[in-house]
């Protein structure tokens, strides 16, 4: 996927596109993130089991991996504005569908919706800010929009809880869908400019045939299936280490956030070359990151820092992996990116999977020396389909 502009734009038009890609990447968050502190409200207001409920973020996360390998490649062949924004309105209507549903079935369909929406929105967003970004700029725009993750760790969690409490879960999807709805409208307004070149379609065994791109795939694999494995034992381990409530788990869950999101500003402004050597040295840090939590866990202050630190180097680390994902995809930008966002929520499923008999069984200690060893395999791949030089 190549873009081009029908005028040259001014800084103020160039910053409302890297705002509305952030929102997009905040919507995905906040959607993927708020039903699990208001899981058991709403299985009370459904009158069902919880675990009926989570079946919901299952449904989201198979639509969006399906989504992502049919869909994806819709920004490659039409306009982005048109594309991106469409795709967050069709996630305003999930929404709305479920805030409004009667029982669990409906809440499970509506989200598969959502995960259908976010199969083209992420993918989508991801390579338009790349391929929009000024030339050497690529890391600088898509960590900024990247904090979205953040955002939505650091924003949308929280507040979801205080409104569940005050005014019920159904009030936190009602938000939730007129935030998609604006965003909607935003990103086909910011984006109304950028217009895809004329390219033919191109089909997913093509851009998985593309030098570096299924290896890379790998990299992402091991990386992602690390973090969630070890995010889903994250609160639990803190817990049973420091005996603490769930709001005292939200303060180290803060501490992450903090850290992405202050790694995305940070790469706005130093703009680091992606090259062989940088990408190596980060995975290699969130090796380390995660051997350290064996030592973190002796204290609470210290697993406050290395939670931060955890943020800092997963932001510079999907960073990095992004852009060499949109370095080595030619025309096929929209393509590869769904299937990075295939491999991505597929690990959503792997790493809880893998690292829950650890977990069982060693405690959340050997769950990130795993997730260390993972991502030690990632390095090894990556250094040897990383470009030398951006």
């Amino acid at each position: 996927m190549s873009y081009y502009r029908i005028r040259i734009q001014p800084n103020l038009v160039q910053h409302a596109e890297i705002a509305a890609l952030l929102a997009a990447v905040l919507l995905v968050g906040s959607n993927a993130f708020v039903l699990s502190p208001i899981l058991t409200d709403v299985a009370e207001g459904l009158e069902t089991a919880p675990f009926r409920i989570a079946w919901a973020i299952s449904s989201f996360g198979a639509a969006t991996a399906v989504s992502a390998l049919t869909l994806a490649g819709l920004v490659d062949r039409m306009p982005a504005g048109r594309v991106l924004g469409g795709a967050a309105l069709v996630l305003a209507f999930a929404q709305v569908a479920s805030g409004i549903s009667p029982n669990w079935v409906w809440l499970c369909l509506s989200q598969a919706v959502a995960g259908g929406a976010v199969g083209v929105l992420l993918p989508g967003t991801y390579a338009t800010a790349v391929t929009t970004a000024p030339p050497g700029r690529a890391a600088a725009r898509l960590g900024l929009v990247l904090t979205g993750w953040a955002l939505s760790l650091v924003l949308a969690v929280p507040l979801a809880a205080v409104v569940a409490e005050q005014f019920g879960w159904r009030m936190v999807y009602a938000l939730l869908a007129g935030l998609s709805g604006l965003v909607g409208l935003g990103l086909m307004a910011c984006l109304r400019n950028v217009r895809s070149a004329p390219v033919a379609p191109i089909p997913l065994w093509r851009a998985l045939r593309l030098p570096g791109v299924v290896p890379l795939l790998l990299v992402m694999f091991t990386y992602m299936t690390a973090f969630y494995g070890s995010f889903a034992f994250f609160g639990e381990g803190l817990r049973t280490a420091f005996e603490l409530s769930v709001q005292g788990i939200g303060l180290f869950v803060l501490a992450y956030g903090l850290g992405f999101g202050l790694a995305g500003l940070g790469l706005g402004i130093l703009s680091p070359a992606i090259t062989r050597g940088y990408v190596l040295l980060v995975l290699l840090g969130i090796a380390a990151s995660y051997a350290g939590w064996a030592v973190a866990l002796a204290a609470p202050q210290a697993a406050l820092l290395a939670a931060m630190i955890w943020g800092v180097l997963n932001q510079l680390g999907l960073n990095a992996l992004v852009v060499s994902l949109n370095q080595r995809a030619a025309a096929a930008r929209g393509a590869v990116m769904g299937l990075n966002s295939a491999v991505s929520y597929s690990a959503v499923f792997a790493g809880p999977m893998i690292m829950g008999p650890v977990f069982a069984g060693a405690g959340f200690a050997a769950v990130s020396g795993l997730a260390a060893a993972l991502v030690v395999i990632g390095a090894v791949i990556s250094r040897n389909v990383i470009r030398r030089t951006p």
